[in-house]
């Protein structure tokens, strides 16, 4: 009993502990994105909301970001050269509950590099030249191209199903498609997946990147692929996967098709055994059918064929009849005379 009431009371304290750590600051937007000029002069506003029961003071602070396998990593020793560009409050007091319109200039250096910077700006309750053991923050990302001779290169690492077999049992949803920033901005590749039959009929289409994953310099993800029909279609025989990429300024694409034919062995199968069964049922209904016939004729003589009509035959006469028809017509001819 006590293991409960120790476990419970820990519970407690963690969801009553727990939301003043998470919640105690509220930042937005939550990505600043602009595609700029050297020597440029731009301006916004973000805003800072206090979500702790107390006032509390909230400071500013610029960190360097990297991604790996999509997954921000944030490097809290380096310092982004945005810290420098962007003119701001870097400190609010702010009462429980109150919120902050803060706004910001960014001037950049006519000698900026061109291609991609990056930073987050965290507001939290530590100072920055501080160190506590405890410390709550929000961060808003910041992309900043800078233009110039900026390189977009990009390569397409992998284009396949998740099965990567080419026989499969159905058609498949789950397609992998890694792709790299070799360039010096950032990239936001999309496109879609067409999955056509062996006569070239569209069966089906998903969104590649349809959340605008921004991909940093020099990294390498794995793009999300949409799932576009709830079951798959009926599908047999050879098949075609159409990928198309896009992405920068200049339209930089990328084409690529993987083939793969799908055998339903679980439908095949009932087909067969489908057939099989009307194959048995037939040959048993004829089998019944000829038995009924003979049993229905056993013991009775067969029916007769229909007379055909019969054709007058020719009988020769007889000498003897002959000579009669001859004696009949000399009485006539010798009465005949008589009468003359």
């Amino acid at each position: 009993m006590s293991r409960i009431k120790f476990l419970l009371l820990t519970i407690g304290f963690v969801f009553a502990f727990f939301p003043l750590l998470t919640r105690a600051v509220t930042v937005g937007p939550g990505k600043i994105q602009y595609k700029v000029d050297p020597g440029t002069i731009i301006s916004g506003k973000l805003f800072v909301l206090n979500e702790e029961n107390k006032a509390q003071t909230f400071y500013a602070a610029f960190e360097k970001f990297i991604e790996v396998e999509g997954e921000k990593k944030f490097l809290p020793t380096e310092e982004s050269e945005l810290a420098n560009w962007f003119k701001m409050e870097k400190s609010v007091s702010l009462e429980p509950g109150k919120q902050k319109e803060i706004p910001f200039t960014v001037e950049v250096p006519q000698t900026a590099p061109p291609g991609g910077h990056f930073a987050v700006i965290w507001w939290g309750t530590a100072p920055p030249s501080g160190q506590v053991a405890i410390v709550t923050r929000a961060g808003i990302l910041v992309y900043l191209e800078v233009s110039g001779e900026v390189d977009e290169k990009g390569e397409l690492l992998n284009f396949s199903f998740q099965e990567g077999k080419f026989f499969v049992f159905r058609l498949p949803e789950d397609f992998a498609v890694t792709f790299k920033n070799s360039g010096n901005t950032y990239l936001k590749p999309a496109g879609e997946i067409k999955i056509k039959n062996i006569f070239g009929s569209l069966i089906a289409v998903f969104d590649v990147n349809n959340k605008e994953r921004i991909i940093l310099p020099k990294d390498t993800q794995s793009l999300n692929v949409s799932k576009r029909f709830e079951k798959p279609p009926f599908a047999f025989g050879l098949y075609k996967a159409e990928l198309a990429l896009s992405w920068g300024e200049k339209q930089n694409d990328i084409q690529k098709s993987i083939y793969l034919f799908v055998f339903p062995w679980k439908a095949v199968l009932l087909a067969i055994i489908i057939l099989a069964i009307l194959y048995l049922l037939i040959i048993k209904g004829i089998k019944k059918y000829n038995q009924w016939i003979i049993k229905k004729y056993s013991g009775q003589p067969p029916p007769e064929p229909p007379e055909s009509p019969k054709t007058p035959e020719f009988i020769p006469e007889t000498k003897k009849e002959s000579k009669k028809s001859n004696t009949k017509t000399k009485k006539i001819k010798r009465k005949s005379r008589l009468y003359k």
